[in-house]
């Protein structure tokens, strides 16, 4: 997809980020987690709290014909909040924003990316070569600690 265009976030972009993660939170990991770990998730990614990540995390969009349809963060040197629209999953916007923050990760000083990957999206990591430490049980829902080292 050439028109894709990827940026930092700014305030105006929250409603726009907390709509795209709650619905993809829904439709994404529905299947592979039970209906209040979702509400948990999706509480998590109210306006107010994307709002405030914004101010603590390095925050990117994904737009297509200026619509937000990913997003994505760096905290420390975590990666964070990896959300890609549904209906455009596995089209490559994903890859493309994990390229472009572990190109920023790089640039700030991280040495090694580490990330807590969800059930659904474990194997889309490992394609891109992050490696299982551990697995975590937060609220009762799983959670992969994957790691990758940034050349």
């Amino acid at each position: 997809m050439t028109d894709l265009v990827i940026r930092g976030a700014v305030a105006d972009d929250v409603p726009a980020i907390s709509g795209l993660v709650q619905h993809t939170v829904r439709i994404s990991n529905g299947r592979d987690y039970p209906p209040q770990a979702i509400e948990l998730i999706v509480a998590n990614f109210a306006p107010a709290k994307v709002g405030q990540r914004l101010a603590e995390r390095d925050v990117f969009v994904c737009q297509k014909d200026g619509r937000i349809v990913g997003t994505i963060a760096l905290g420390g040197d975590r990666l964070r909040s990896l959300f890609v629209d549904p209906e455009l999953q596995q089209a490559g916007i994903g890859a493309r924003l994990v390229a472009h923050l572990e190109a920023h990760a790089r640039k700030v000083g991280v040495r090694e990316l580490k990330l807590s990957s969800s059930l659904t999206a474990r194997g889309f990591y490992e394609r891109l070569g992050y490696r299982l430490i551990e697995l975590e049980e937060h609220d009762g829902v799983s959670t992969f600690l994957m790691t990758k080292a940034l050349s």
